[in-house]
């Protein structure tokens, strides 16, 4: 084929496109999903849109649009805890139908290392109360929709992990909880025998919370003080002075980044 008839060719293959295009979006409609506008806007949770016959015409997200033949659908959204459910959906040719979703919670967890960057780690949401059955998992920098609710969060940051604790997960609303880089906290433990600080005669151990797992110890000195990541700590307490109880223990220490606890123990 000469370069004209080539050259002719390509461009009324261009024309035919471009018509076909535009007679294809002349022939569908667009379904918006608006969840609580840029605050769910990236959510993870893809909305199923179900044409009338009940077959699945595709997914969505919260923010997006997808383009569909005119008709009635029905739009569900799995969300953690539950699902939300638009029924009647009218999809016109050449016009967006937006569906907004209002009464769901967002929860997103940032993390910043040095650099400023989201190391992309581990996330666990539980329920509050015991046995704190876990409801969802994802990473980091991502957004989810929930139910509205009452969370536990963990994020898998180093050394130990980092929790947020009863985290109110409200409709309409966004939780964003943010871990920027992890600071050491300072723990001091004061024994005491007659409200007098003991520490010349007392060794401290302080132990992972509910467990027998050793972290630090600090023998009979000036004073007991330690930097721990931050986490939930027991401290044991041994008295040396042949007077007052032989040891004691004081459990429970929740210690923020950067923290400066102080927890008086007394012996007697």
């Amino acid at each position: 084929m000469r370069p004209c008839r080539l050259l002719a060719a390509t461009a009324l293959l261009a024309v035919v496109s471009i018509f076909a295009t535009n007679a294809l979006a002349a022939n569908t409609g667009n379904l918006k999903l608006d969840v609580m506008g840029d605050d769910g806007a990236g959510a993870k949770n893809p909305a199923h849109v179900i044409a009338a016959s009940g077959k699945e015409a595709g997914l969505v997200t919260a923010g997006s649009s997808i383009a569909l033949a005119p008709g009635e659908y029905k739009i569900v959204l799995p969300i953690v805890g539950g699902q939300i459910v638009k029924d009647g959906v009218q999809i016109e040719a050449g016009r967006t139908h937006t569906v907004l979703i209002a009464n769901v919670a967002v929860l997103q967890v940032n993390v910043k290392d040095k650099t400023g960057n989201d190391p992309g780690f581990g996330v666990t949401v539980t329920t509050t109360d015991s046995p704190h059955t876990k409801v969802a998992s994802f990473i980091s920098g991502d957004k989810y929709l929930f139910a509205p609710s009452q969370v536990d969060v963990h994020v898998d940051a180093p050394p130990q992990g980092y929790d947020w604790h009863a985290v109110p997960l409200a409709p309409g609303h966004r939780a964003q909880l943010t871990l920027d880089e992890v600071l050491k906290a300072e723990l001091l433990v004061q024994p005491v025998m007659s409200k007098i600080p003991i520490d010349n005669s007392t060794r401290v151990v302080i132990l992972r919370a509910g467990t027998q797992t050793k972290v630090a110890e600090s023998e009979a000195g000036s004073e007991h003080r330690f930097k721990l990541e931050p986490g939930d700590y027991d401290a044991y307490v041994e008295n040396r002075s042949g007077k007052g109880k032989p040891f004691a223990t004081s459990a429970g220490i929740h210690l923020e980044s950067g923290a400066k606890v102080e927890r008086t123990v007394p012996l007697d």
